[in-house]
């Protein structure tokens, strides 16, 4: 396919197959990658049993395996020495995750980012599913900014109403996460709506990103040009520490 390449600032988004863009970016080039790729699970909102709505299902969710495979063999080469990786996952599937992100990079640890509510789901026969996995992945040790935090993260998705993608992450999330590290330039190659390159415009930091579907292209574009005209509030030396619900007790 043809891949379509905007400079927004020093950030630099292409509309493509980043499986088809990785190869052609320079090797070493990146320090952080941020990630949601395709949980593999057909994703689709709806809360009736069994539900599955076109209009909602996310296109290429079920090829997890070949796909992210591609994908981490292609992005692999970029990170340098020091590069890591974090790499949203559905619980469910972190068993097909796991062997793939194990062929180039050490685990040091999977987080556990508690949202604060259940996903819609079977209501009467299975448990309220309140987090995702994130897998942290490295080249090297490297130390973390801001000493050893736990590795449970409660982060809140907030007013998903003002989501523009079915799985979006949390801003205050992707910034704590980039924050814990020095490296300058941060890749997703599954960008979505581009909330990791409004962290990365937050936080001082380049972003290179990729999207295959077109409608989610332009909205991250017009997300991190926005992001650009209220400019830089943030302090890029400190990880994010608040989080934005209370524990239960």
């Amino acid at each position: 396919m043809n891949i379509e390449r905007v400079e927004i600032g020093e950030h630099v988004l292409y509309r493509g197959d980043c499986r088809e863009v990785l190869p052609t970016l320079a090797l070493g080039s990146v320090d952080i990658v941020v990630t949601d790729p395709p949980y593999g699970v057909a994703y689709s909102t709806g809360r009736r049993l069994a539900c599955i709505r076109s209009s909602t299902r996310l296109s290429n969710d079920h090829l997890l395996s070949p796909l992210l495979g591609d994908a981490v063999e292609a992005m692999s080469p970029l990170l340098g020495d020091a590069g890591v990786l974090y790499c949203f996952a559905a619980p469910e599937r972190l068993d097909d995750v796991m062997p793939i992100l194990r062929r180039h990079f050490e685990i040091a640890n999977t987080l556990v980012w508690d949202k604060g509510n259940c996903t819609a789901g079977d209501l009467e026969t299975t448990y309220g599913q309140q987090w995702e996995a994130i897998i942290y992945g490295r080249k090297a040790r490297v130390c973390l900014l801001g000493g050893r935090d736990r590795d449970i993260l409660r982060y809140s998705r907030g007013d998903t109403s003002e989501y523009k993608h079915p799985t979006q992450k949390p801003l205050l999330l992707i910034r704590y996460l980039i924050g814990r590290h020095t490296g300058e330039v941060v890749l997703d190659p599954f960008i979505g709506s581009g909330t990791t390159g409004v962290a990365c415009v937050q936080l001082g930091r380049r972003f290179i990103g990729v999207e295959i579907d077109k409608r989610y292209f332009d909205i991250a574009c017009k997300r991190i040009e926005d992001a650009m005209g209220v400019g830089t509030l943030f302090d890029a030396t400190k990880p994010e520490v608040a989080t934005l619900f209370e524990d239960t007790k």
